[in-house]
């Protein structure tokens, strides 16, 4: 419940951060590699600079960032 307060304090200071949110999700999907295996929702291998180098992930690095600071309060919920 924590952990929604603290999302829901971020989308609230921001409206426009939530659909962000929906987007960096999506992305971080899409960004599998079937070929290599890489890329994908799984271990949130977004947030690292090679993923985020993809032209359509232009923006979402911002997004990552804000999200850090409730990463660092709750450090066993994963990527």
């Amino acid at each position: 419940d924590a952990l929604r307060g603290e999302l829901a304090n971020l989308i609230k200071a921001d409206p426009d951060f939530g659909p962000t949110l929906v987007r960096l999700a999506w992305h971080s999907s899409g960004t599998y590699d079937k070929m290599s295996r890489t890329g994908g929702s799984g271990l949130g291998t977004i947030r690292f600079k090679e993923e985020f180098s993809h032209e359509a992930n232009a923006g979402l690095q911002q997004a990552q960032a804000r999200l850090e600071s409730i990463k660092a309060k709750f450090p066993a919920v994963s990527y």
